[in-house]
C-alpha cells in the first residue's frame, strides 16, 4: 500500500530539462539524504547516473526516517514519481511532503497524486497525510484478525518490523497513536546491532534444503525467534521447501582486525540454539525478532556442547 505523487518535469523548447542525477535528487533538500536500495553498486557511479536508470530509489535521512520515500522517473510521462508507503512514520511523511514541495518548485510544476488530487508547492503542506497513517494501521490490525496470521509485518530502510495484537493494541491505547507507531519502527531501525542475513544450502544426496544463519563472536546480533523465508528471498524458496533450519558461529581467534582470525566453531540446530540461549542475553524487538547481546568465546562454545 502507498500514495504516490506525480511532479512533471520541466518543459523546454525542444524536449524536457535533463533528468536529475541521483546527486542532484539527493542534494534537493538543505538535509543530507541516503539511498537504501542500491545494494553493490560504486557510490560515484551511482551519483553521476540519471534517476531514470533505476526502477526506484529509496531516499531517507538518517536517524529520521523509518521508512524512507521511494523516488523514480517515467520517461513516457516525463515526471517524477514519490511514493510514500502506508503506513509510513510521521517523520517519513513530512520529509516526503518536503521534497514533493521543493522538487515541484524546481521544476514550476504542479503535483498530481494517484487520486487525481492536484497540489501546489502553497498548498501541499496541507495534505492529511495523518488519514494514512491511522489507515495503514487498521490495514495491519486487520491483517492480525485472520487466524491464519499471527504477525503483520512492513519494511523499514534497515530492516522489518513485525506487529502482533499486542503491539497494535498498545498503539491504539496510547495518547497518540500516530507517534506511538512511528516512535516503534524508528528505534528499530537504528537499533545498534547486526540483522543476520539467510543464507540457503542444498544437500547433493537427498536434494534436502537448509535455511542457516551465522552468529559471530562479541557482535550484537538481531535474529529471527522462529526463521522463516524472509520476503526479499521468496523468490530463491518457499518456506514449505526449507527442510530445517540451523544456526552457525565464528569465534575469534587472534586480533579481531584481521579476518584470518575469524574461524567457524561449528553449527547447531536452530531451535536447540533458541532453547540453550540463556534468557538474559536477548529481548524482542518486535513481535519476530530478537536482539542477542554479543556473545564471548565462551558462551558460544557452551552453546556448541
Amino acid at each position: 500500500m502507498s500514495i504516490s505523487f506525480y511532479v512533471k518535469n520541466k518543459k523546454k523548447f525542444l524536449g524536457y530539462e535533463t533528468v536529475l542525477n541521483v546527486e542532484e535528487a539527493l542534494t534537493i533538500l538543505n538535509k543530507e539524504l541516503n539511498t537504501y536500495n542500491t545494494g553493490d553498486i560504486d557510490i560515484n557511479d551511482l551519483l553521476l547516473s540519471s534517476v531514470s536508470n533505476y526502477e526506484c530509489l529509496l531516499i531517507g535521512e538518517d536517524k529520521v526516517s523509518a521508512r524512507g520515500f521511494e523516488l523514480s522517473y517515467d520517461n513516457k510521462n516525463k515526471d517524477y514519481a514519490i511514493r510514500v508507503f502506508t503506513p509510513s512514520s510521521r517523520e517519513d511523511w513530512l520529509l516526503a511532503l518536503e521534497y514533493i514541495k521543493e522538487l515541484a518548485k524546481k521544476f514550476n510544476s504542479e503535483i498530481v497524486n494517484e487520486r487525481e488530487e492536484v497540489y501546489t508547492v502553497d498548498n501541499i503542506d496541507k495534505f492529511d497525510y495523518e488519514s494514512d497513517i491511522l489507515y495503514g494501521i487498521e490495514v495491519v490490525s486487520s491483517n492480525l484478525k485472520d487466524k491464519d496470521i499471527k504477525v503483520s509485518s512492513i519494511y523499514g530502510i534497515n530492516r522489518v518490523v513485525s506487529f502482533n495484537q499486542e503491539m497494535i493494541d498498545k498503539i491504539n491505547n496510547s495518547d497518540s497513536p500516530i507517534d506511538t507507531f512511528s516512535n516503534i519502527i524508528k528505534e528499530i531501525q537504528y537499533l545498534d546491532a547486526y540483522s543476520a542475513h539467510q543464507q540457503f544450502y542444498k544437500n547433493n544426496e537427498d536434494h534436502r534444503i537448509m535455511g542457516a544463519y551465522t552468529l559471530t563472536q562479541n557482535l550484537r546480533t538481531i535474529l529471527p525467534y522462529e526463521p522463516s523465508v524472509e520476503y526479499e528471498n521468496s523468490n530463491i524458496v518457499k518456506n514449505e521447501e526449507v527442510s530445517f533450519w540451523n544456526i552457525g558461529f565464528v569465534v575469534i581467534n587472534g586480533d579481531e582486525n584481521d579476518p584470518n582470525s575469524y574461524q567457524v566453531a561449528g553449527q547447531i540446530d536452530y531451535d536447540d540454539f533458541i532453547k540453550k540461549l540463556p534468557i538474559n542475553k536477548y529481548k524482542f524487538i518486535d513481535a519476530s525478532y530478537i536482539m542477542v547481546e554479543p556473545l564471548n568465546k565462551e558462551e558460544i562454545l557452551d552453546l556448541l556442547k
